[in-house]
């Protein structure tokens, strides 16, 4: 009996924690603050765009994003169209690497596309803020941010830490 009462004891004081971090966890979700502002949000506010510039500034930023994301659609869409060849038995090159340099334009057109907002958002600038924005961008450009990175993530699978082939 004893040791039975113990195990009531232990289970309901494992209910009680539970139920408190679920209370803890689900009831303050809509308290949080958040931590990643955006990054052009980012950058108006490092800028200190004043009302007609933050105004000049989110109109081009509208108009850049949905650029992008017709671009990244249509890289997509031709990267699918590369990929559909893998199960084939035999793989026109001649297609492939067309596909591979529809892609390759695509990209260059995404990166011009990008310099351009740049450019735009730097004639909004005064000289102070012009400033500010090249030292933003090359820092940006150093020190890319999280999902932005080269090479396999942290705590990832390099060469030393891949699994071995099959069969082995």
């Amino acid at each position: 009996m004893k040791k039975n009462l113990l195990l009531y004891i232990l289970l309901g004081f494992l209910i009680m924690m539970n139920g408190f971090f679920l209370v803890k966890h689900f009831g303050s979700m809509g308290k949080r603050e958040p931590t990643n502002i955006g990054p052009s949000r980012f950058m108006a506010k490092e800028l200190k765009f004043d009302e007609n510039q933050l105004m000049q500034f989110n109109k081009l930023n509208t108009a850049h994003r949905k650029e992008i994301r017709t671009i990244l659609d249509e890289v997509k869409l031709s990267k699918d169209a590369l990929f559909d060849f893998i199960t084939n038995d035999t793989v026109n090159s001649f297609t492939i690497d067309s596909l591979i340099t529809v892609i390759a334009n695509k990209e260059k057109k995404r990166e011009l596309a990008t310099f351009n907002f740049f450019r735009s958002v730097n004639d909004l600038c005064n000289e102070d803020q012009a400033e500010r924005l090249t030292l933003i961008l090359k820092d940006a450009l150093h020190h890319p941010g999280p999902g932005n990175h080269e090479g396999p993530p942290s705590g990832g699978r390099g060469p030393e830490n891949r699994p071995p082939p099959p069969g082995h």
